[in-house]
């Protein structure tokens, strides 16, 4: 089993990527904490076994709530190995369409929530190593029309990520972006022009996550580009 006995974060992982995220990884006996704003709070977990998916409450974009998740983790198992950093949300209109608040909604949860993640996860890595997998978007490399906010943040994610990897490189921790392309989501299920057919499908970047997280620490991977059969869409 790749990650036997893994400590594994994974936020916004009740749908979509981060819950087949969690599976995918728990199959390969991680213990794995999937994150989300409606599961139980961390006052209420114990420690879980190898190959089980525990669902733990965390809203990313409220420090407090960041730093009760990861002072539990580290009550309970002294260290973390790889955090995901998937949350995310997505407002997708022209720029000029786009009010503040949808600005800053969205930066809260995509940027700032993964720099308040990976702060904290590092602090629990930098002893012994770990790996950070943070979840982008083909708009964060390429611009896309009506992808104004989102692809900025994206944008922003690039850049903090490769930041991270520079200060970090010498404690051993491991800092990776993954870049899909169109995936068939919840996220994805309004938007009329996307096919399913010529989509990725979950487990296609759950796979992906699984394979750098099982990498040892001697290889660096600073980004992955998966794509559909058409390209960005």
């Amino acid at each position: 089993m790749k990650l036997l006995n893994k400590i594994v974060v994974i936020t916004g992982a009740s749908r979509g990527l981060g819950h087949e995220m969690a599976n995918v990884l728990a199959q390969e006996g991680a213990i794995v904490w999937a994150t989300s704003r409606s599961a139980p709070h961390p006052n209420e977990m114990a420690s879980s076994e190898p190959g089980s998916v525990t669902y733990v409450n965390l809203d990313v974009t409220d420090e407090q709530s960041v730093l009760s998740l990861f002072a539990h983790v580290h009550r309970l198992y002294g260290r973390l190995d790889v955090l995901v950093n998937n949350a995310g949300v997505g407002v997708f209109k022209p720029v000029e369409h786009t009010s503040l608040a949808e600005w800053e909604n969205v930066f809260r949860t995509n940027v700032t929530g993964l720099f308040l993640c990976s702060r904290e996860g590092y602090k629990l890595m930098k002893g012994h190593g770990g790996r950070i997998i943070n979840i982008a978007s083909v708009s964060g490399y390429i611009p896309i029309t009506e992808n104004g906010v989102y692809g900025a943040s994206k944008f922003a994610v690039q850049g903090f990520s490769q930041i991270c990897n520079e200060e970090w490189k010498n404690d051993n921790v491991r800092v990776s972006t993954i870049f899909p392309g169109a995936v068939h989501t919840n996220m994805t299920e309004d938007r009329h022009f996307f096919d399913p057919s010529a989509m990725l499908v979950p487990k296609d970047v759950a796979d992906t996550v699984l394979d750098i997280a099982s990498r040892p620490l001697h290889v660096r991977i600073d980004e992955v580009k998966i794509l559909p059969p058409k390209g960005v869409l």
